[in-house]
């Protein structure tokens, strides 16, 4: 039996120093206070951390005195709390101790008590350690955020003020709109109405000058259309309607009641599926139809009489072609096609033919403003959606609007 106890000595005297050799490589130090001896005894480390020297006798008063001022109480709070006999026996407790360069260091203490068969405290012993770094970057973090919160206070402030600056814009863009549209067409009416006196009473002292007459009246009704165009696109542009439940088969259906005529002229053939009900404006979706079965029928190729397929299908979000990034996220999206067999053109293009006054053919082909397709995708942004289109020359051009649902 005593080699046996012996060995056991030996391994524990292992474990010990194995233990002792990691907490001073970890430089942690240690502390153990018998309470039935009242002594206490302090590491080298643990004498370090408070700016002391290893040779030197200290009390638990030594090393309150090398605490920072604002903490001292609470560590002698948190000390009285542990060694009361209503201790729930843990000891965790952070502060700043005075180094010998007078220079002050975060310290987190951890420790426990040690009670006998009756419940009373044998010893109190624990562990102290530097983290002042940790403190630093935690300092540090809680700046950052600071900082980024004020940022972001400074942000939503400049957005605030903008927001109103342009809800003034839009306001002043509304009435300059429609002071211009009255302004700008009355005296286009003049320009039509004497031209047309001129024409009817003095056809023979005009002479060949009739031509110029009646290129002066083409001129001005393509003045009036372009500013009927651009007042529609404003007005688009700053108002908001409310929305409710239409029925894109109604709407289509009127679209092509007004457009019979050249429907008529041009022989065209429209094949209508089933379309849905979506959220949205009536008067808006009416201009976005409008503008994309007209421009089917006018820019057909001649001699072939336009083909039109309006078609409409369910598209999952995740199934969205990757160029296609709609103003309003969605479960689901109504993907509603318009597609004619008409002149088409280049894709290279597709991204030209959505802005303003931007035209693929020239005014004396092919009659418009280059306002059309951006009241277009004007309206289809509106009602949180997006529209595409693909082509070929030659062999016709699709156009795609997807709405969400």
């Amino acid at each position: 039996m005593t080699g046996i106890e012996t060995s056991f000595d030996n391994e524990a005297a292992l474990e010990i120093e194995q233990l002792r050799l990691a907490l001073q490589a970890a430089q942690v130090g240690t502390w153990d206070y018998n309470l039935e001896t009242n002594q206490a005894q302090w590491s080298d480390i643990c004498k370090k951390l408070f700016g002391l020297p290893a040779d030197m006798h200290i009390t638990s008063a030594t090393l309150l005195a090398k605490v920072h001022p604002d903490d001292q109480e609470r560590v002698a709070q948190a000390n009285a709390r542990i060694l009361s006999p209503h201790s729930d026996g843990d000891h965790n407790v952070i502060f700043r101790t005075q180094r010998e360069d007078e220079t002050y260091r975060w310290v987190q203490a951890k420790g426990r008590t040690i009670l006998n068969e009756e419940g009373q405290i044998l010893r109190f012993n624990g562990i102290v350690f530097d983290i002042t770094e940790l403190k630093q970057a935690q300092e540090a973090l809680r700046q950052s955020a600071e900082v980024l919160e004020q940022r972001v206070t400074e942000r939503t402030q400049a957005l605030k003020e903008a927001n109103q600056k342009l809800k003034k814009s839009n306001e002043n863009l509304a009435e300059f709109a429609y002071i211009a549209s009255h302004d700008l067409q009355e005296p286009l009416r003049k320009i039509q109405s004497f031209g047309d006196i001129l024409k009817d009473q003095y056809t023979i002292e005009l002479g060949d000058g009739i031509t110029y007459l009646e290129r002066m009246q083409v001129a001005a009704r393509r003045m009036s259309t372009l500013i009927k165009d651009l007042l529609t696109f404003s007005r688009l542009s700053i108002r908001k309607e409310a929305m409710s439940w239409v029925s894109l088969t109604d709407i289509v259906t009127d679209v092509l009641l007004d457009l019979e005529l050249s429907i008529q002229e041009t022989g065209a053939e429209v094949e209508l599926g089933p379309l849905p009900k979506v959220q949205g404006d009536v008067s808006q979706l009416t201009q976005l139809f409008q503008n994309l079965l007209s421009n089917a029928i006018k820019f057909g190729r001649i001699g072939i009489p336009p083909v039109i397929i309006v078609r409409a299908d369910v598209v999952e979000a995740g199934n969205l072609p990757t160029l296609v990034q709609p103003v309003r996220e969605a479960d689901k999206y109504c993907r509603i096609d318009v597609a004619d067999n008409g002149i088409g053109f280049d894709e290279k293009y597709v991204d030209r033919i959505f802005q303003v006054f931007q035209r693929l053919h020239g005014v004396s082909q092919y009659a418009g403003t280059g306002i059309g397709l951006a009241i277009c995708e004007k309206v289809v942004t509106n009602h949180g959606g997006v529209i595409a289109a693909s082509s070929q020359l030659g062999q016709g051009t699709t156009f795609s609007v997807y709405l969400p649902l």
